[in-house]
């Protein structure tokens, strides 16, 4: 192992749960306290336990009480009706472009067609009538 480059390791860290001494491992600290520990989890020890540390049940209830989610609702649906009213004045916008457009094609004067160009007669080989025909 490198010197200097790894955290002090104590062999017999004692872990506390509720001011009391629960097991003794390793690790980088001296000591530990924590909330929850497998011999006071519902999951291992069957019993129903309602564990709120800090607070936390109150916080959450405060937090959702005064209407949190029905905030984002507002919010979806103020954001939802801006996309509306500009998607309604973009549709109107197109119509008086299409009106403007008809307008102006409108009071152009139009071009009569043109022509068809006269057909030609074929050229048929006539006998000339100055002629006399030669026996």
């Amino acid at each position: 192992m490198k010197n200097d480059i790894h955290p002090r390791y104590f062999n017999n860290c004692q872990v506390y749960h509720n001011g009391q001494v629960v097991m003794t491992v390793g690790a980088t600290v001296p000591e530990m306290h924590v909330e929850v520990w497998s011999g006071s989890h519902p999951f291992f020890t069957g019993k129903n336990v309602f564990v709120d540390s800090a607070g936390r049940v109150e916080k959450f209830q405060k937090k959702f009480a005064t209407g949190y989610f029905g905030q984002k609702e507002k919010a979806e649906a103020e954001r939802k009706a801006a996309i509306a009213a500009a998607d309604k004045a973009a549709a109107e916008e197109r119509a008086a472009n299409k009106a403007a457009r008809a307008a102006a094609a409108a009071s152009k004067p139009k071009k009569p067609a043109p022509k068809p160009a006269p057909e030609a007669a074929p050229a048929e080989a006539k006998p000339a009538a100055d002629s006399a025909p030669t026996a």
